[in-house]
């Protein structure tokens, strides 16, 4: 078992180090990799990808069911945040930068490595949306991917600290849709509220107009 998971860490860090090499050759792959391992570029874009789903929506069902949707991701961030704060608190991993030399494109803190909060949250996201969206969930999952190799790249993460958090939040978005007979009142509450403002929202007629 000991040799399995030194094949494992050693063929990890080859991993991180093949695409870790990659940064510092040329200043456009350079600004590629820091756009993608920004801690706030893709997590904003993918929130923004969320509350698409709701623009998108074309009839009553297809809202009632974007309202689901908005309500999964945002249960799947919340039981994200909970048990990455645990497991940072019981388990920690140096980050790449501080015990090996690497090409860091940009500053990051010291906190434990594995699992990639960054990418559970992309990924805890992107899947709960792959249940009512496939279409909007095939660009997230695209843009968690690059925020992924990104970070790898970058010199903050090693591949299994990524491959940790696409587990994990995979998971949790799973869980988060077993959850969802609970909260569907509460999306057909949010759907009939969005009713009800539109139609304050139309001017009333007045007679003889």
């Amino acid at each position: 078992m000991s040799a399995f998971f030194q094949f494992l860490f050693d063929l990890d860090y080859s991993v991180f180090h093949a695409l870790n090499s990659l940064a510092g050759r040329s200043s456009v792959l350079d600004w590629f990799i820091r756009v993608g391992a920004d801690d706030h570029i893709i997590p904003v874009v993918l929130t923004l990808l969320v509350l698409l789903v709701i623009l998108l929506a074309r009839d009553s069902t297809e809202r009632e069911s974007a309202f689901r949707c908005l309500i999964c991701a945002l249960i799947a961030v919340v039981v994200s945040m909970v048990i990455l704060f645990a497991l940072n608190s019981m388990f920690f991993r140096p980050r790449p930068f501080t015990t090996h030399p690497v090409h860091l494109l940009l500053y990051h803190n010291t906190d434990s490595a594995f699992p990639s909060n960054a990418a559970t949250l992309a990924l805890a996201l992107s899947f709960a949306v792959l249940f009512y969206n496939r279409k909007v969930a095939c660009i997230m999952l695209a843009l968690s991917l690059y925020l992924g190799l990104a970070r790898i790249a970058a010199g903050v993460h090693y591949p299994l600290d990524v491959a940790g958090g696409i587990l994990l939040g995979l998971s949790i978005a799973c869980f988060a849709r077993l959850l969802e007979p609970v909260y569907r009142p509460v999306a057909r509450l949010l759907l009939a509220l969005q009713y009800r403002l539109l139609a304050a929202w139309v001017p009333s007629r007045q007679g003889g107009a």
